[in-house]
């Protein structure tokens, strides 16, 4: 696979700790990858080295062939976090939440593409609430709408069905195989067994080690 993300050697490190040890991972465009292990054995870690937000120790991380190094150089490139925790502003609604980073890419139809992604997750009633009047799950689902109103070329989800119920677990699925389709490279950090079985391939994280789970992609 010479197009799309890859990784070569990603190392992070947090004074002496390692948190991802080496971890080598090929993201091509329609594909949507899983990457599995229990608390603590670094999948959000490789996100984060992966979104530029911060800053591998070793490693190379490409796209299309061409180096990406920190977030600026990650976002030219199209590549979205959804974050764990989902980092949203609880004085804003959840629609501005959504559309807040499409005004600062100045893009026109930012309400416009706010408003189709909180309705792709059953959130066009709540649209207009604060945040802080929403229950956590709702708050995640706000999360992944932000990300998916992106439309990004690569897209990093951090735990996306964590707290959500059968129902929204399949939806929140069913949207990130929708964004693969449409040609992003999707790579959904999660625990969930039932997720992980969704996805083209597994790579599992351990203690910091990565090695691929099942791999049958045909690209």
């Amino acid at each position: 696979m010479t197009g799309g993300l890859h990784a070569r050697g990603i190392e992070v490190r947090f004074g002496e700790l390692v948190a991802v040890q080496q971890a080598d991972l090929a993201l091509a465009p329609g594909e949507l990858v899983a990457v599995t292990g229990p608390s603590g054995a670094g999948k959000s870690s490789l996100l984060a080295a992966l979104s530029g937000m911060i800053a591998p120790s070793a490693g190379v991380l490409s796209v299309a062939g061409q180096p990406v190094v920190g977030r600026d150089q990650a976002v030219a490139n199209g590549i979205v976090l959804i974050p764990q925790g989902n980092a949203l502003i609880r004085i804003l609604t959840a629609i501005e939440n959504v559309a807040l980073p499409l005004v600062a890419a100045r893009l026109v139809d930012a309400r416009q593409r706010a408003e189709a992604a909180l309705l792709a997750l059953g959130l066009d009633e709540a649209a207009d609430q604060l945040l802080e009047e929403l229950s956590g799950g709702q708050q995640q689902r706000v999360a992944v709408a932000r990300g998916l109103a992106e439309r990004a070329s690569y897209l990093l989800a951090d735990e996306p069905t964590s707290e959500l119920d059968a129902l929204n677990r399949g939806r929140v699925m069913g949207l990130l195989r929708a964004e693969a389709r449409r040609g992003a490279g999707v790579l959904v950090a999660t625990h969930d067994p039932e997720a992980a079985a969704l996805c083209d391939a597994e790579l599992r994280l351990d203690e910091g080690r990565a090695s691929w789970v099942r791999e049958d992609r045909t690209t």
